[in-house]
């Protein structure tokens, strides 16, 4: 089901599977319409905004361990291919909520609820929430985040093009680099500078992972310079992704991480992953992301 929010900047398609943003217009200046995010085409890649969770990422070998048991999880987790209920809806705020289920149980072994809300305001700004409450009797162990793909510019000639610039967090960045099935290599290495300028082969090697403390702002901008988006989160983990083709794809992904890809080789407890999440019994961990549009 779709839930549509707008107010006199915005209009913004929700869809309740998967609780994903769809489609994001921007009325620059009253009248124009400017397409935001991208329309899932599976040409380049059939989503739009989707939510990870329980596990951000890749595991290695496909499996999760937890007390002497494994479970099988695709990549980013499930919630991104769920149905979610819709808990309360204005014209500007829509908020959802999934629970853990027979199904869910059976790849990931814990009971939860998982809220998202995305809340939109007349300064071009969409912001996305979550909170994750434990309803299990054990402590339990998860990731989240999102991976919206914004569209880029395009130039004079047709070409898709942009820059994103960073900010905040602390210089120099640090970045692992993913090598097989999805995970990263051991090790990090230095990002020189604070910018990464979008080229045919600029994701030949798959995406940018920022370690923490990992960029706090990130600015998207077309070929002359000009922002298109600023995205803030408070995330300790971010990829800047697009595929690699050999062709600028129309979009780039900034991605807000509270979780991340496990390293190869990776064999331990669900609890020692890198960047796991943890819940006592009845507790809630909650964070958020937002972005404004110019």
């Amino acid at each position: 089901m779709e839930i549509v929010l707008k107010n006199n900047r915005l209009r913004v398609v929700v869809d309740t599977y998967g609780a994903e943003i769809t489609k994001v217009e921007n009325f620059t200046d009253g009248e124009t319409v400017k397409d935001c995010v991208w329309d899932g085409n599976p040409r380049w890649w059939k989503r739009h905004t989707p939510v990870l969770f329980p596990i951000v990422g890749s595991l290695w070998h496909g499996v999760m361990r937890h007390n002497g048991c494994e479970y099988a999880m695709s990549q980013h987790g499930f919630a991104r291919d769920s149905e979610f209920e819709v808990v309360a809806a204005t014209d500007t705020c829509v908020e959802m909520r999934l629970a853990s289920s027979d199904e869910t149980l059976k790849v990931y072994p814990f009971h939860f609820e998982l809220f998202m809300k995305h809340e939109i305001f007349d300064d071009g700004t969409i912001t996305t929430s979550w909170r994750v409450v434990n309803t299990g009797s054990e402590e339990m162990h998860f990731q989240i985040g999102g991976h919206p793909a914004y569209l880029l510019s395009v130039s004079e000639s047709g070409e898709y093009e942009g820059t994103v610039r960073l900010s905040g967090g602390k210089l120099p960045y640090r970045l692992t680099t993913i090598e097989a099935e999805g995970c990263v290599a051991l090790g990090e290495t230095v990002f020189e500078g604070d910018a990464i300028t979008i080229t045919p082969d600029t994701f030949a090697h798959d995406a940018f992972i920022f370690e923490a403390p990992c960029p706090g702002t990130v600015t998207l901008c077309d070929g002359n310079g000009k922002e298109i988006l600023v995205f803030r989160s408070d995330c300790p983990a971010l990829g800047i992704w697009a595929p690699g083709r050999g062709e600028t794809a129309p979009f780039v992904c900034i991605e807000p991480w509270w979780g991340r890809t496990d390293r190869m080789g990776y064999t331990g407890a669900a609890a020692d992953r890198e960047y796991m999440q943890h819940l006592a019994p009845s507790a809630s961990a909650t964070g958020c992301w937002s972005v404004t549009f110019r």
